[in-house]
């Protein structure tokens, strides 16, 4: 079930209220009319009766597909059963953040936010083995196909930053799964690293400044949740599950905390 809405690229919160007869696990997917692979959110939920999705959207296309799906029958198939759920309605809201791109007093930061929210939304369509860089030359990224170690190995990171560069390095295999707000994640924590970190190599200091500022522009929370579990599970260690501690309870935390970024 498809729901075509025009939103103009306007920053937007969109309300998807849904509604089943039974419960039902329901797959709500958001993504740009003209290019599915650059999508907003991928998430799903079991519903009895009448639920409203939340979705966040900082930067949006001009036209969105919204669409509905019962985990039974599965995305795609034509024909599909669809009679124990419908969608209801969807709503364009304002969007509620703590800042936008004007409010960001370090320049640094608001040049290298410019760069990844374009670069998170158009990475489907860019060439790997490519180096791109910001509008000012102050921030590059790589993109490859995928990540390979020192011996060649493939790498199951979506990204990293080079210690002494700065340069950061993106999968395009990975980031292609992966949504906009994900993607936006995860090139913020590797930002933090080089450019925020006191300490270069200290994860959970990079983990906290990236979200820092991808919650404060308004993405929505269950992408980064997202986004760091794709990460943590090719690797579930206790340092990872220390970080997602943090993580959760930092995003938890941060509506009642006085945060302001300079």
């Amino acid at each position: 079930m498809k729901y075509r809405i025009t939103i103009d690229y306007a920053p937007i919160t969109l309300n998807v209220k849904v509604k089943t007869d039974t419960p039902e696990k329901l797959h709500l997917v958001v993504y740009d009319a003209c290019c599915p692979d650059i999508k907003f959110t991928e998430r799903y939920k079991t519903i009895t009766g009448d639920e409203t999705f939340y979705v966040r959207m900082p930067i949006s296309p001009e036209v969105a597909i919204v669409e509905v799906y019962g985990d039974k029958t599965g995305r795609g198939v034509k024909n599909a059963d669809e009679k124990n759920f419908k969608i209801v309605s969807v709503e364009k809201t304002p969007l509620e953040r703590r800042i936008d791109m004007d409010d960001i007093g370090n320049a640094q930061i608001r040049s290298f936010v410019d760069f990844a929210q374009r670069f998170s939304y158009n990475v489907s369509n860019l060439k790997p083995d490519t180096t791109y860089s910001s509008d000012d030359n102050q921030y590059f990224i790589l993109l490859s196909e995928t990540i390979r170690g020192n011996n060649g190995q493939e790498l199951t990171t979506p990204a990293r930053v080079g210690r002494n560069t700065g340069i950061i390095q993106v999968s395009k295999q990975a980031f292609t799964k992966m949504t906009v707000p994900m993607r936006m994640a995860i090139l913020l924590h590797e930002f933090s690293h080089f450019y925020l970190n006191e300490k270069i190599d200290d994860e959970m200091e990079a983990d906290l400044n990236g979200l820092l500022i991808y919650l404060s522009l308004g993405y929505p929370r269950i992408e980064a949740y997202q986004a760091f579990l794709e990460t943590f599970k090719e690797r579930p260690n206790n340092l990872n599950k220390a970080r997602y501690d943090l993580i959760n309870k930092f995003i938890n935390d941060f509506e009642k905390m006085n945060m302001v970024i300079k």
